[in-house]
């Protein structure tokens, strides 16, 4: 195969295109009569289910006009838009027949019969609309006569009514008895007629031509018993008003029989005939192309076996050429990129020995690796040298707040030392309190003078020892020592006392019991702690806390971590300048800040003390937490 490499990737990759046209061209030639067969009976396919799909649509229609015709919804508006919308439907599957039929000989007599289906369905189904269309108007007919009667009566008897009021007679009080019946009878049969209207049973007929057979009984009494001509006129108004009524009941009860037992049924069954043909024809459809689907596959399958055989065996020299030198590429650029991300320590070049373009890329590649890995180490020792001045600028105002605190520190135990040598001279020497020829006197001259000499030399061990903690503290750590958290903050408190009583601040600790030894840099973590008070105080001072507190937290989570947290209660740090405080040259100090107290830090516990620094804003302020990462050496000594 490495005579491809003496091609260019361009020449390869031309005959690799041709190889993949002769294939298609190949399988195109061979499926496009296929495909053409298989479109068809796919139009069949749609066409068929367009028919279905109208023919569901329809029998829905259907099913929406009733609901919004009759019943408690009677929706005109909704029910003509349904009846609209079924018959247009019930022409799209005419249409969509009609272009079947001529495409299909082999179901044309599936189609005749469908067609015949949907005809009479139409007819039916135009018959029930007109149906609803009379119960409607039956139903508004029944609604107007029945008010009718019910007024009639009404006028009647309170006419008789006042007739009592003018003549009190067994006969007027016959009438209004009757005429009251009647009345009732009235009420009676309007609550039938809302019953079967709404729930058409046969039960509730006869209780309605009961109550219809009570009245006309009662009004042919009233007939009998009237002898005014008022009277007469009022009876012969209220018997034509309950004919009609009686009439539009039987019709009503006439077209909702027809809808019901005959209409409803009957366009349910055309239905079902409708769908299960139509399935017939889509069924078939399948059917038809399955079988042609077959042949056609058998044929693809022949060709494109043949044509992927050929086209890997020459596809894969091809491109497993291409790739090869790609893949030596990718491994030198990441060798490279790890070198950047400074994972190595150096890259190493890209070896190619093919003569494509990729081969030309690698030689030009290649030089340039080596001018940015002579740019990438002159880069870094600036960055070093940089850092280092930093660190150096760092320590240097430290070092000032240092002189600030040594001279805080020493002037109380010299004024105590200035204050004991005084006593010393004026009772040894100017007031002469002791006469040394006296034996009693020579020993306590003798005891005053050990205790004052104590007293001096206690004060001149303290400013001994303060010296040296702030020499220790700049002296940098050679190597890792042992020490406990607790006792490393506790000199650093020792430190920064001076500060905390002048500010009348309150330290607050909590730290776990039994807390192991840990193995660190205690020097350079005791700088970072003094920047982290110090920030702390400042922030207390600038503030004006009237309650200033410090809480100081040393604990170990879970995994055994050891940490230290100091929170303070100056209301916290800016969200939007939370993320840059430790950015180099970043102070919230205005002109008095250097702003690499917190950049150092990070970067001391960061690189040299295994640990993390962070800082949240906690319920009273600021709180920053040094965690120490485990190392094998920290549980050795306890």
């Amino acid at each position: 195969m490495n005579f491809l490499n003496n091609f260019t990737i361009k020449s390869r990759t031309y005959a690799l295109v041709a190889l993949s046209v002769v294939v298609a061209l190949t399988l195109s030639l061979v499926s496009h009569n296929g495909f053409n067969i298989i479109q068809t009976q796919l139009d069949e396919l749609i066409k068929a289910n367009t028919i279905e799909r109208d023919t569901y649509r329809a029998i829905l229609e259907e099913k929406n006009y009733l609901l919004n015709s009759n019943g408690s919804v009677r929706n005109h508006e909704n029910a003509n838009q349904a009846f609209i919308n079924a018959g247009v439907a019930i022409q799209n599957i005419h249409k969509t027949l009609d272009t079947l039929n001529k495409t299909n000989e082999g179901m044309q007599q599936t189609i005749k019969g469908l067609k015949t289906a949907i005809a009479e369905y139409d007819v039916y189904y135009n018959r029930g609309v007109y149906l609803l269309n009379e119960l409607e108007l039956e139903r508004d007919n029944l609604q107007m006569q029945g008010d009718t009667i019910t007024l009639l009566i009404q006028q009647y008897v309170e006419a008789k009514r006042e007739d009592v009021n003018k003549e009190l007679s067994k006969a007027i009080m016959e009438k209004i008895n009757t005429g009251s019946n009647i009345w009732q009878y009235t009420y009676v049969m309007r609550a039938d007629e809302k019953l079967y209207i709404l729930s058409p049973q046969d039960s509730v007929y006869k209780q309605l031509q009961k109550d219809y057979k009570i009245i006309i009984k009662e009004l042919e009494h009233l007939k009998a018993i009237s002898n005014q001509e008022f009277e007469k006129q009022k009876i012969e108004t209220f018997y034509i008003a309950l004919q009609n009524y009686d009439e539009a009941m039987k019709n009503w009860v006439q077209y909702n029989k027809e809808l019901v037992t005959i209409i409803l049924p009957k366009t349910k069954e055309l239905g079902d005939i409708i769908v299960v043909r139509t399935l017939e024809i889509a069924q078939n459809t399948l059917h038809s192309i399955d079988k042609k689907r077959e042949n056609v596959m058998h044929t693809l399958l022949i060709v494109t076996f043949m044509a992927i055989v050929l086209g890997l065996i020459f596809g894969s020299m091809i491109s497993r050429s291409i790739s090869s030198v790609l893949l030596h590429f990718q491994t030198g650029l990441l060798d490279f990129f790890s070198y950047l991300d400074r994972h190595k320590n150096s890259s190493s070049q890209i070896k190619i020995n093919s003569k494509d373009e990729i081969g030309l890329m690698a030689q030009v590649v290649n030089e340039h690796i080596v001018k940015i890995e002579d740019v990438m180490e002159k880069k870094l020792e600036q960055l070093k040298e940089k850092d280092e001045q930093m660190l150096q600028q760092s320590r240097l105002a430290q070092m000032g707040e240092m002189i600030s605190m040594i001279a805080h520190q020493w002037r109380q135990p010299l004024n105590a030392i200035a204050a004991t040598s005084g006593d010393i001279e004026v009772k040894l020497f100017q007031r002469r309190m002791f006469d040394l020829n006296v034996e009693l006197q020579r020993e306590e001259m003798q005891a005053y003078t050990l205790e004052s000499l104590h007293k001096i030399n206690s004060f001149v061990q303290y400013l001994s020892k303060t010296i040296d903690d702030f020499r220790n503290f700049f002296k940098p750590d050679k190597k890792e020592s042992y020490f406990r958290l607790e006792d490393l903050m506790g000199k650093t408190l020792n430190l920064s006392a001076h500060l905390i009583r002048t500010h009348g601040i309150i330290v607050i600790k909590n730290y776990d019991s039994n807390l192991q030894k840990m193995k660190n840099y205690d020097n350079e973590i005791t700088q970072v702690l003094l920047n982290i008070l110090k920030n702390a105080i400042d922030a207390i001072v600038e503030n004006q806390i009237q309650k200033p507190r410090l809480y100081i937290t040393i604990k170990k989570n879970r995994v055994g971590n050891q940490s230290i947290s100091i929170e303070d209660n100056a209301g916290g740090i800016n969200e939007s300048i939370i993320e840059k405080i430790f950015n180099p040259y970043f102070s919230t100090k205005d002109k008095n800040g250097t702003g690499l107290g917190l950049y150092m830090s990070k970067i001391i516990i960061h690189e040299h003390c295994h640990g993390e620094l962070s800082v949240v804003n906690s319920e009273f302020g600021a709180c920053f937490t040094i965690e120490f990462l485990p190392q094998e050496e920290n549980t050795n000594e306890v």
